[in-house]
């Protein structure tokens, strides 16, 4: 289920907003006046990596070194 984040034109509430697909459709109104008046945001995730199976990880995800002494 994708989850898009939106900010209203008028009066800046930002506000997330659940899809069924990546490909529905659906109008949309600011929870806080109503207005139909709002744009979809870029939105930044983060992802953390796991185990890669032979017992390294990382704690960050940032890079593919197996420990985080050489980040900075």
């Amino acid at each position: 289920m994708p989850i898009y984040e939106f900010q209203c034109n008028q009066c800046n509430t930002k506000f997330d907003e659940y899809f069924r697909s990546a490909s529905e459709q659906k109008e949309l109104f600011c929870p806080s006046c109503q207005s139909n008046h709002i744009h979809k945001l870029f939105s930044l995730f983060g992802m953390s990596s796991g185990s890669d199976g032979n017992g390294d990880s990382s704690s960050c995800g940032s890079c593919t070194a197996s420990t985080c002494t050489g980040c900075s």
